[in-house]
């Protein structure tokens, strides 16, 4: 008994002088380990050998749990240089696609954005941008012609049918997503029902149908339901299908005259069809004196305040050259708007003529200057 307690004695000493050369981290790792394998039912023994030299699958628990740990602890919001910088970036993507789709065929746009849809969500994030430091959007200003014009044709053309919209290029499909969340309401009265006390009630339902239809072209449609991919100067609808055209900030690439075309061939012989555009487009800009000007290069607003948009024809040339070519496309100018000091909005009547293949038209890209 005496040399059985003696060797138990001298094997936990032996232990303990073992347990003092191990390092704290190899301390720490087998405390670690321990506790995996306690943790774990019905592995109660354990030999020296596993406990120094864990089996792959508790080192990769081990690693995986220490990874979640420093995951959690290392997300820290990003500051004010770094999302200052990450805005400079986007806005710097943006103007390099704005650019290339202003100077290029639709055709090569739409092979080029279908190829890389993220390009896409790229443009739209820093148009976004833009759109906030606007003072008016011409999407609205299109949004309560829309309306205005099913209105007055309820009333004069006393129609029920729906009036169809047909976007080029929508963006984000802004201008459906409002159309088609208007709701008419309308009163319909059955049979008359006696109530509990004897006497009798019109029982009146209102019902609820939205009077748009609505079609939304687009080079990418990344999930949004209510957009077509396809090249604007080639859209997937019949002849003759829709009462309403608009392009807002949508006249972008070479070939302009060949998504008139499409709009004329879509539209109803009475159809109409609605521009929005950037005035610098179309016009130039001139100081008070008479001199030209480059637009929109002022250092402050008080120099910018000294130059406006001329009515004068030598400042018009080009959109008097564009108006030239909607008549040979098939097109009749019913109305010019320049009260925005930012965007010119142009109103169209289709008429009998039948567009020119020659006909062909480019207006000045809309470039945004680089920082």
């Amino acid at each position: 008994m005496a040399k059985r307690k003696r060797s138990q004695g001298q094997s936990g000493n032996d232990a303990k002088v073992q347990n003092k050369k191990l390092s704290k981290n190899q301390k720490r790792h087998m405390r670690k380990l321990q506790k995996l394998n306690d943790s774990k039912p019905g592995d109660t023994t354990k030999d020296a050998h596993t406990k120094t030299n864990p089996s792959p699958q508790q080192s990769t628990s081990l690693s995986q749990t220490d990874k979640l740990d420093l995951g959690q602890s290392s997300i820290r919001p990003k500051s004010a240089l770094q999302q200052s910088f990450l805005s400079r970036l986007a806005g710097s993507r943006f103007r390099e696609l704005n650019e290339e789709l202003y100077t290029s065929n639709s055709s090569s746009a739409f092979e080029k954005f279908q190829s890389n849809p993220e390009l896409f969500d790229q443009y739209h994030e820093g148009f976004r941008t833009q759109v906030e430091s606007w003072p008016v959007n011409p999407l609205d200003v299109v949004f309560k012609w829309v309306v205005n014009v099913n209105r007055t044709r309820s009333k004069e053309e006393k129609k029920k049918s729906k009036l169809r919209v047909a976007d080029f290029g929508c963006g984000d499909a802004k201008l459906a997503a409002r159309l088609l969340d208007i709701k008419e309401v309308k009163k319909k009265n059955n049979k008359k029902k006696k109530n509990n006390a004897g006497g009798s009630n019109d029982d009146e339902k209102k019902t609820g149908e939205c009077p748009f239809e609505v079609h939304s072209f687009d080079l990418v449609a990344n999930g949004n339901p209510h957009i077509t991919p396809c090249d604007m100067a080639s859209v997937p609808i019949p002849d003759g299908s829709v009462d309403v055209a608009v392009f807002v900030l949508a006249l972008m690439g070479t070939n302009i005259a060949d998504f008139i075309r499409e709009a004329h061939r879509v539209l109803t012989p009475d159809g109409r069809l609605k521009i929005a555009e950037v005035r610098s487009r179309f016009e130039s800009a001139f100081s008070e004196n008479g001199s030209k000007q480059s637009s929109g290069k002022g250092k402050g607003k008080q120099e910018q305040s000294r130059f406006k948009y001329s009515n004068k024809k030598g400042d018009d040339s080009l959109l008097t050259d564009f108006i030239s070519v909607m008549s040979e496309l098939g097109f009749k100018c019913r109305q010019k708007d320049r009260s925005n000091k930012m965007f010119i909005l142009l109103e169209f009547e289709k008429t009998g003529k039948k567009p020119s293949k020659d006909a062909t038209f480019t207006a000045k890209p809309c470039i945004y200057k680089r920082r």
